[in-house]
C-alpha cells in the first residue's frame, strides 16, 4: 500500500507529511536517517516529532522536495543558520534568488565587529596616550595609583590644549586663534617696513638766539 511509503513529520506541532525516499534524496542528514527506534518516535501516532520552528521547516521539507532551497523571510538569518545546522543541511545551498538576503546579517555582523574592534584600539590608545603625558609629568604612579589631585588632573588637559591640536576641538580653536594672531603679527611687522605705511617726520624750526 501507498501508506507503507509515507512518513509523518510533527515538527512544532505542525504535522507534515511526505514520502519515505524523498528524505533519502539528501544523505547524510538528519531526516535522511529516520527510524522507528529514534526516542522521538511515537509508535501510537505513527509519527516523528521534533520540536523546532515550524515555518523554517516548510523551506526545509521543499528542499527535499524539489532541490531548491530558499530562505523564508520572516525569520532572522542566525535563526535559519541554525535551524539548517540542526537538521544537518549546508547554508551554501541556499538558491542564488535568496542569497542576498539571507547573507545579510553576515555582512551586518562583520561591520558590528569592526566597529566593536575599532572601538576598543580607540579605548587603548586613549589610555596608552593618557599614561604617555602622565609619565611626562612624572605623576605615573599616582596615575595607576588613581591618586591624582585636581590639578594634575586639569594640567595635561591644559597641556593638549596648546600642544596637541587635534586632541580636542577646544585645542583646534585655539590653533585657529593662534595661528591668526601669529599671522596678524607678521603682517603688521611688514607693513611697519614699508615705505607708504610710515609717519613722516615734521621738522622744526630752530630759533637763533641772540
Amino acid at each position: 500500500m501507498d501508506s507503507e511509503y509515507r512518513i509523518i513529520l510533527n515538527v512544532g506541532g505542525v504535522r507534515h507529511e511526505t514520502y519515505k525516499h524523498t528524505l533519502k534524496k539528501i544523505p547524510a542528514t538528519r531526516l535522511s536517517r529516520l527510524t522507528t527506534s529514534l526516542a522521538n518516535y511515537d509508535p501510537v501516532l505513527n509519527e516523528y516529532f521534533f520540536d523546532r520552528h515550524p515555518s523554517v521547516f516548510n523551506q526545509i521539507l521543499n528542499y527535499y522536495r524539489t532541490g531548491k532551497l530558499h530562505y523564508p523571510l520572516d525569520v532572522c538569518g542566525p535563526l535559519f543558520e541554525e535551524e539548517l545546522k540542526y537538521w544537518g543541511l549546508d547554508a551554501n545551498e541556499v538558491e542564488p534568488c535568496c542569497w542576498m538576503t539571507y547573507t545579510q546579517h553576515r555582512d551586518t555582523q562583520d561591520v558590528l565587529s569592526t566597529l566593536d574592534k575599532l572601538d576598543i584600539e580607540i579605548d587603548q590608545d586613549r589610555l596608552n596616550n593618557e599614561e604617555e603625558i602622565y609619565r611626562r609629568f612624572g605623576w605615573e604612579d599616582d596615575y595607576h595609583n588613581d591618586s591624582l589631585s585636581a590639578w594634575q588632573k586639569a594640567k595635561p588637559k591644559i597641556w593638549r590644549l596648546f600642544d596637541e591640536p587635534s586632541s580636542s576641538q577646544g585645542a583646534q580653536v585655539i590653533a585657529v586663534v593662534s595661528v591668526f594672531f601669529l599671522i596678524a603679527a607678521i603682517l603688521v611687522f611688514c607693513l611697519k617696513t614699508h615705505p607708504g605705511f610710515r609717519v613722516p617726520e615734521i621738522a622744526t624750526p630752530h630759533s637763533n638766539s641772540t
